[in-house]
């Protein structure tokens, strides 16, 4: 009888994973926090979905800084996935990455609309944003995040631009904006809406996102697992599953979030190229 209990657990045992989300809460506030973030950003909506549709496994969460996550893809002992990920030549030699599960948009300029008015020399005949000439333009403030990767192009200008807010957290140039202490900022639109989320009394002023000129490609972000027998196992699922729902509906929370003009732009840069 015992032989046959044990049988029947090894047969409905599953393979563990764990999947992990950046941890953004200050490591020096005290209480415990949950496994999950409070506030789900994109790659957590998409995992969401994409978790409940891979029955097969046992998933876990937890909340890791980024260089923590990393050094867990590296390894090879449990399996660990994070849902959010950017593929880069380094990534791409220690971890397994699967099809590609989101298309967001690149970082916009995010105006205060009473400022409307004084973008217009900034703008280019398609109506995209020329940073290089904004960010001399003394009438409109800017803020910007320290050692953030705005793409190549925006992060040559911001390194060589004076007068502009400098700060250190990812969060604070949207706290700034909404609080009138600066005229624009440039980040993803939705990254701007859960700043503003995660701190329900801030003050919030009606803003609009721009284009930025030579920013036409959209963010792709993957599932990237470390290299076990599970991570192959879960990513070959996840991309049959894919493949198989050309609606992509763990794509929608995020398109929701994006306003007519943002959607637009979004379908536009990822619309099949002719041949």
């Amino acid at each position: 009888m015992t032989g046959t209990v044990f049988l029947a657990d090894s047969v409905l045992a599953k393979d563990r994973v764990t999947w992990l989300a950046v941890d953004t809460v200050d490591q020096h506030q005290s209480g415990s926090r949950p496994s999950v973030p409070p506030h789900p950003g994109p790659g957590e909506q998409a995992r969401i979905w994409l978790e409940a549709h891979l029955p097969d496994f046992d998933h876990g969460h937890d909340r890791a800084s980024v260089a923590r996550i990393e050094r867990q893809i590296e390894g090879t002992g449990a399996t660990y996935c994070y849902a959010n990920a950017l593929r880069t030549p380094a990534r791409e030699s220690y971890g397994l990455f699967s099809d590609a599960v989101l298309h967001r948009l690149p970082p916009r300029l995010i105006l205060r609309k009473d400022r409307l008015g004084l973008l217009a020399p900034h703008l280019n005949s398609a109506k995209q944003v020329v940073v290089s000439t904004l960010v001399n333009d003394a009438k409109l403030r800017g803020a910007v995040t320290l050692q953030r990767n705005y793409g190549t192009g925006i992060d040559n200008i911001l390194a060589g631009t004076k007068g502009l807010e400098r700060v250190s957290a990812y969060s604070t140039p949207s706290r700034m904006l909404s609080a009138g202490r600066v005229d624009w900022i440039i980040a993803e639109p939705v990254e701007h809406a859960r700043a503003l989320q995660a701190e329900p009394g801030t003050q919030r002023i009606s803003t609009r996102s721009f284009e930025i000129a030579g920013q036409v490609m959209p963010v792709v972000s993957y599932v990237m697992c470390n290299r076990t027998p599970t991570a192959r196992k879960l990513i070959a699922q996840l991309n049959s599953i894919m493949a198989g729902i050309p609606e992509r509906p763990w794509e929608r929370p995020y398109l929701e979030q994006l306003d007519a003009h943002e959607r637009a732009d979004l379908a536009r840069m990822t619309m099949p190229k002719s041949q």
